[in-house]
């Protein structure tokens, strides 16, 4: 690690958590190694958070200080105190910040600084926590009087661009590793025979990584499948281009985290909102990078092994190990329980440094090994409890021994399915924890198996009581039940924990964790969820989001579910993944009716949002009750001004738009402009979506004179309210553009398309369906100059993306035959034969397993 350069980002949260994360991202693309202050907040054994900043600092690269009106809190004067003499002449007090300078200063650290305009929008509109406005304003008194270069900044974006101006080290880029934890090293014991048989399984079918070989490590939970699958990776690291895993316990999570893995590739693709477009870039990368390791954890569903199958069939050039509690089709090879001499070993030499040493330590290992059934996971949390303990192995003999009968009753293997020491092990380990510990774990047990972000332990959990949740944190990871990322800002609970967990929970105790952790999750789920700006936060809550909603449901609570059920699938109905929002937006729908009656506000949003989608798989007929009765709620219950009239009005003169009842749809658009504009102004960004759709109206009705001013309003409002490279302002520059076309204007036109696809591709991936539709017009552009050897290729991925459109939500898309015939067309005008055609069209549906044309 002391090989790479270093870089700590210091800023206070509650004023650049946003544009810290975002700066992060951005110098991690050029392979350096990032650190921020919370980073420090769960090591273990830590002396305080200062000292750990301070010897990080000591030896990293450089550090970037974003600097505000915030300080955010001051460390203890007894930690403070230890450091006093790195502070300069007259300054006698600091916050944590603060001292990330000071530590820079004091050590010769590279130091950039950027301090916040006195227009930069803080990212939360108050402090969280304790703040020294006037301490603050005197280290940027210090900074100033001491001559020390820095640069300032008003967005995010400007800031991003100057730190990207430094002269940042381009780093070899080092070979990917998603893996969930470091090895054990010396302490991974009795498994030796086993990764050389393993070892030899993969590698005696083709002496090498030229084709995929399959494996699947199979036992019983708890046995460890997936410590050996990574220890098999770390142990021959060498003899890979990549080491990989990914989460498979259905078919939809294993495509989510396979697209995932496009962030730790560095792929182009990787910040594209379209799953499908990240998890093509990553098949395509494996297929073009031979010699790589992936791991598929958790394989236990066939529907799971039958799309890992299907995925692996289109690749060749690697080894994936599946890990699997049964015997399938993959050739299996059992992993068993440790051998009682390598799990006794285990737990001395673990527990070496920490527990209270006795002379029969050997025998009491083995009885313990013994009791513990030679499982993994009851293995290392046994160890973990008696290092936090400090007792002796016979004192934590007796302990669990008492725990054993507490949980005979809710863990019987026949019930879940795993040895019965898991859950008595696991309840040793829970009684050593705090009450806060106990809760957290609690609320985890509720949320997906994924990792979790950090940030989530940033919010406080609603209704309950206030608790130091990364307190709780480290509690939990003192007693191993939950795992940290080596770096990054994530943690991970193991599925069997949650699962031992939960039964361990009573009926009542049940619901009300479900209650909290579904309050918690929704709090975190902030920011506009059809906004590209939002998803960074979005992203990483989603399959928690989609876990906790269905315990809630089930528990038959409707508070919180349906605004969750609905935020969540806006998002997804955002990146065009219709069918796994649809159930979403109806089941929203139906708990708002079951809660508030069928004339509530809340059930006409949810109408709203199904209307949307139904009219974006082309279900016209059906959407068209559904917000025409949103419409009667809202003007009833709201009144007939209210602005979400107005997006209702918006909606439904979509929908006529698009049944060519134009005539209707003109007094909806001009009504929902007007009320727009009288409740937020002439400049909102709400406005401008009235704006542009009547002026879409007026130029469909060929009123290019009067259409054009209002385009022109909208992408002014759209450009100040999201900045130059928004979605919003590709759709404002598109629809400008289709009206040159139709004026003739013809070299006005061209690069406003040129612009937006530029946009949408970044923003939304090349193979959105509204990156189709630009394709769409630019090519009819083309065509219509005379370029038809510029447009064919063009209306050749439209009719790709349309294509996919129609495999992804089962439902056929009303302009993919005008993109074919379209297509054909472009290719006679290039002199292409009538055989030639057929065949163009031919290949091009044979290779998207589409219907012939």
């Amino acid at each position: 690690m002391a090989a790479y350069f270093r870089v700590f980002l210091s800023a206070v949260t509650s004023e650049f958590g946003a544009a810290r994360d975002a700066v992060a991202n951005d110098l991690q693309a050029r392979d350096l190694q990032l650190r921020v202050q919370r980073s420090f907040r769960q090591e273990p054994g830590a002396d305080t958070l200062l000292r750990l900043l301070h010897d990080y600092i000591r030896e990293c690269s450089a550090v970037v200080c974003m600097i505000g009106r915030r300080n955010g809190a001051c460390p203890s004067p007894t930690a403070a105190a230890a450091f006093a003499h790195l502070l300069p002449p007259g300054i006698t007090e600091a916050s944590y910040t603060q001292w990330e300078f000071f530590f820079a200063r004091a050590y010769k650290r590279r130091l950039s600084l950027y301090i916040a305009a006195a227009d930069y929008p803080p990212d939360r509109d108050a402090p969280t926590g304790d703040d020294f406005p006037e301490l603050q304003a005197a280290f940027i008194r210090h900074i100033k009087t001491e001559g020390l270069h820095y640069v300032s900044f008003s967005n995010r974006d400007q800031l991003r661009a100057e730190v990207l101006k430094e002269p940042w080290p381009e780093e070899r880029r080092a070979k990917p590793i998603v893996l969930p934890y470091a090895s054990l090293g010396n302490l991974f014991k009795g498994r030796e025979a086993f990764l050389r048989r393993l070892r030899q399984s993969l590698t005696r079918a083709n002496g090498g990584a030229t084709a995929i070989v399959s494996k699947a490590l199979y036992g019983m939970g708890g046995i460890g499948k997936t410590r050996a699958a990574v220890e098999y990776a770390w142990a021959h690291r060498e003899d890979y281009t990549a080491l990989l895993l990914a989460q498979a316990d259905s078919p939809e999570e294993l495509r989510r985290y396979l697209a995932g893995l496009a962030g730790p590739l560095l792929l182009a693709e990787r910040e594209v909102a379209e799953e499908e477009v990240r998890l093509n870039a990553v098949l395509s990368w494996l297929g073009a990078n031979p010699g790589w390791l992936l791991i598929l954890d958790n394989v236990d569903a066939p529907p799971a092994l039958a799309e890992a199958n299907r995925l692996m069939g289109r690749l060749a050039g690697g080894h994936v190990l599946l890990t699997d509690r049964f015997a399938r089709q993959v050739e299996p090879l059992e992993i068993d329980v440790l051998s009682r001499e390598a799990a006794a070993a285990f737990l001395v030499e673990a527990t070496d440094s920490r527990r209270r040493k006795a002379a029969d330590d050997d025998a009491a290992a083995g009885e313990l090994a013994d009791e513990l059934g030679r499982l993994a996971l009851a293995l290392e949390q046994a160890a973990a409890t008696i290092e936090k303990l400090r007792c002796g192995l016979r004192r934590y003999l007796e302990i669990w021994q008492s725990n054993r009968e507490r949980a005979v009753g809710w863990a019987r293997p026949e019930i879940t399915g795993y040895h019965h020491a898991v859950a008595a092990t696991w309840q040793t380990s829970v009684d050593q924890l705090t009450e806060a510990g106990r809760h957290l774990l609690e609320r985890l047990a509720f949320l997906a198996p994924d990792p979790v972000p950090m940030f989530l332990l940033d919010v406080a959990v609603p209704d309950a009581e206030a608790e130091d949740q990364y307190g709780a944190l480290a509690d939990l990871a003192a007693v191993s039940l939950v795992t940290r990322e080596i770096e990054g800002e994530r943690f991970s609970v193991h599925r069997l924990v949650q699962d031992v967990t939960r039964r361990s929970l009573d009926s009542g105790a049940l619901r009300q964790r479900v209650t909290e952790t579904l309050g918690w999750v929704n709090a975190a789920f902030t920011g506009d969820p059809e906004d590209v700006r939002s998803w960074a936060r979005l992203d990483p809550l989603t399959p928690h989001a989609q876990s906790v909603t269905q315990w809630a449901d089930a528990a038959g609570i409707a508070e919180s579910t349906a605004r969750l059920m609905s935020q969540l699938g806006t998002l997804l109905y955002t990146k065009s993944l219709h069918a796994q929002a649809e159930p979403l937006f109806r089941r929203a729908l139906a708990i708002d009716e079951a809660s508030f009656g069928p004339s509530h506000p809340e059930v006409s949003r949810d109408l709203n949002n199904l209307a949307e989608l139904l009219r974006a798989t082309n279900r016209l007929t059906e959407a068209e009750p559904l917000i025409r009765r949103a419409l009667m709620i809202d003007e009833v219950s709201l009144g007939p001004d209210h602005p979400a009239v107005a997006v209702r009005l918006n909606v439904l003169g979509l929908l006529l738009r698009d049944t060519n009842r134009l005539a209707e749809a003109e007094p909806l658009w001009r009504r929902a402009l007007a009320i727009s504009e009288a409740t937020f102004g002439p400049d909102d960004r709400t406005v401008a979506i009235h704006l542009n759709n009547f002026a879409e109206l007026l130029r469909t009705t060929n009123r290019l004179a009067e259409a054009e001013p209002l385009y022109h309003r909208a992408l002014a409002i759209n450009e100040a309210s999201f900045g130059p490279d928004h979605p919003t302002v590709a759709n404002c520059l598109n629809n400008l553009a289709l009206l040159l076309q139709g004026a003739n204007r013809l070299a006005e036109a061209e690069p406003l398309y040129r612009r937006a696809l530029a946009i949408d591709e970044a923003s939304l991936g090349p193979e959105h369906p509204t990156v189709g539709t630009l394709l769409n017009n630019l090519a009819a552009l083309l065509g219509d100059a005379g370029r038809p050897a510029e447009a064919a290729p063009l209306m050749r991925r439209v009719v790709a993306i349309l294509t996919d459109f129609e495999r992804r939500t089962g439902h056929s898309h009303p302009r993919r035959g005008a993109a074919l015939r379209q297509y054909a067309h472009l290719l006679t005008a290039m002199g292409k034969s009538e055989a030639e055609i057929k065949a163009a069209i031919a290949s091009l549906t044979a290779e998207r397993g589409a219907r012939a044309p």
